[in-house]
């Protein structure tokens, strides 16, 4: 059959699911202009009560109750697909998603891609039906397999590593397919750019310093704020780029210590050009999300990763621990010696960017899109 049209579907739980979403659309709409394709948040077709919960009862557990996260996360792991809190959960996802059936419906899509595991489940269980003819694709986010990523009637995964797919076979997946594309990330974390130097100096930065990147909003243990006081104040020697996101509190804190580190702490807000910055660093401070660990491997940075969120963050974690690509700190000071340590090392810290560079796959988003024409076709 011809692909005409093509529904990318995501959840709202983090940002990462959504911008691996926004990645798949951006390259199948450059590679197939001729394809309509539309990408939605699942949730937006749900009850606001049901959306309310989800979202918010995921962020207020990873923000606040992280330990309680981590035993819901392995509980999960550990439940067998037919136990009742599966069971449970499945039934109240398609009590509450019959909205997103009829946008389906009235959509008409030849193919499905989910990059989040809610839209799978609920359009798997139609397939699996035979309620829905699409075939539905999911594009798993992290370097680790979760039993919640498979679902009845998916047609196929996309996931990150040959290590991952040999993983979900051995977890049981009947007659789907398994692709090793990598995480999808936009285009712009794909493209060659000038060297740091040239790139700290478009920045406003001295080209000849050593540059962190600390990236995120918040680190639980320590904000990132004061992780750059921290760090600013222990390494004279180096220079700072400091990420608030949206967290606009952050980003008054952030300037505050830019005044007090003249020259050497640059705050930013919610940013467009992260590739950029990233082109700029020698090292990422950072959470180990899936999308950011995809973003910084596509540009060669290392990361320290500091305070990961239990389950999928620690894995992720642990991915660029064994391939060479990252370190990990659980306390401020661990954080502070590292990143003296590498910042100290030259020898280290080019090792670790090459290691990045050849674990990378930066143009998985192109090669999700070009394989789902292909299979879907």
């Amino acid at each position: 059959m011809g692909v005409d049209r093509i529904l990318v579907l995501s959840v709202k739980a983090g940002a990462g699911h959504l911008r691996a979403a926004q990645a798949v659309t951006h390259a199948i709409r450059e590679r197939f202009p001729n394809v309509e394709v539309v990408s939605a948040d699942a949730l937006e077709y749900t009850n606001a009560a049901f959306r309310k919960g989800y979202t918010e009862g995921y962020e207020t557990l990873v923000r606040n109750l992280p330990s309680v996260w981590e035993r819901i996360y392995e509980s999960l792991e550990t439940k067998p697909a037919d136990s009742n809190a599966k069971k449970l959960a499945t039934l109240w996802s398609r009590l509450n998603t019959k909205h997103l059936l009829m946008f389906v419906e009235n959509f008409k899509p030849d193919v499905i891609a989910c990059t989040h595991f809610l839209p799978a489940e609920v359009l798997g269980a139609q397939r699996a039906k035979g309620k829905l003819r699409a075939p539905v694709y999911t594009i798993l986010t992290d370097y680790d397999i979760h039993s919640m990523w498979i679902q009845e009637g998916v047609t196929g995964y996309f996931v990150a590593s040959s290590e991952m797919a040999h993983a979900l076979r051995e977890k049981g997946i009947g007659t789907a397919s398994v692709e090793v594309s990598g995480i999808p990330i936009l285009p712009e974390f794909a493209r060659e750019y000038p060297p740091r130097e040239t790139m700290r100096q478009t920045l406003g930065l001295n080209p000849a310093q050593r540059t962190v990147l600390v990236a995120a909003g918040g680190f639980g243990m320590m904000s990132a704020d004061d992780a750059v006081k921290l760090l600013a104040g222990h390494l004279p020697e180096a220079q700072f780029l400091a990420v608030a996101g949206r967290n606009a509190e952050l980003e008054k804190r952030l300037k505050k210590l830019a005044r007090a580190y003249k020259g050497r702490v640059k705050p930013f807000g919610f940013v467009d050009n992260m590739h950029e910055l990233m082109a700029a660093s020698d090292l990422a401070v950072s959470k180990s999300g899936g999308l950011t660990t995809s973003e910084c491997l596509a540009m060669g940075l290392p990361m320290l990763v500091f305070n990961p969120i239990p389950g999928q963050e620690e894995r992720n974690a642990i991915y660029l621990l064994e391939h060479g690509a990252g370190l990990w700190a659980r306390t401020p000071a661990q954080m502070l010696f590292k990143v003296k340590a590498l910042l100290d090392d030259p020898k280290r810290l080019a090792d670790m960017q090459e290691a990045a560079r050849r674990i990378a796959r930066p143009r998985a988003a192109f090669d999700i899109a070009e394989r789902l024409m292909g299979l879907a076709s």
